[in-house]
């Protein structure tokens, strides 16, 4: 009987997960199976038309199921954003997959923090030929000089800061090529910081 009691004690203390978050995940699986069943109709139908000799065709559907793999790849970045800190509140986290002819294609996401004085924004890109500028940029102190910036460090990172006003903005390339910006308040500097040093870079 003891050996009983000390198991249903044990039981008691797990915290199951919120409904909210529950149901969220159960979205983002069905969501991702979708896409997946897309992707696969899509390149078998680009097979098709490549062997019966319809190239024009096959390289639309090769086109579709690209998009559709950044448009997974967008639902699953909407989960890197760190969570909002004591004190603040976060909105839903957004992201959208832009064309050849914007910005050379890619990802973008990002998701807002706000309490009653101050608003941040966490804006991501990747996958876009565009970043190979600002990397370039990062390299040449002369040219973030001239632009107002100055360097500093992120997460062991190089990054830029910059202040136009009353607003701060800091910009950095994760290891693996996606383009950070975070822009708020210069007053939230300290929360800022928090936030960009709480992204989960390594899933990026």
């Amino acid at each position: 009987m003891k050996l009983v009691s000390i198991k249903l004690s044990a039981i008691k203390v797990i915290n199951p997960l919120p409904k909210a978050l529950l149901l969220s995940l159960f979205g983002v699986a069905l969501t991702l199976t979708a896409y997946a069943s897309d992707v696969d109709d899509a390149i078998a139908a680009a097979t098709k038309h490549y062997k019966a000799g319809e190239y024009s065709q096959a390289a639309a559907q090769l086109d579709y199921a690209s998009t559709l793999i950044r448009q997974e790849k967008g639902e699953q970045v909407k989960t890197f954003f760190p969570d909002a800190p004591t004190g603040w509140q976060a909105e839903d986290a957004e992201s959208s997959v832009a064309g050849a002819a914007m910005f050379g294609g890619g990802i973008s996401a990002s998701r807002a923090y706000y309490n009653a004085d101050y608003r941040i924004e966490i804006d991501l890109m990747m996958d876009s030929p565009m970043l190979q500028a600002f990397s370039m940029m990062l390299s040449n102190p002369s040219m973030i000089a001239m632009s107002g910036g100055k360097l500093t460090k992120i997460q062991g990172i190089q990054a830029v800061q910059k202040v136009d006003g009353k607003q701060l903005e800091i910009q950095f390339v994760t290891p693996t090529g996606a383009m950070v910006t975070l822009s708020g308040d210069n007053a939230a500097q300290s929360t800022l910081l928090k936030l960009a040093n709480a992204i989960d870079l390594k899933k990026l």
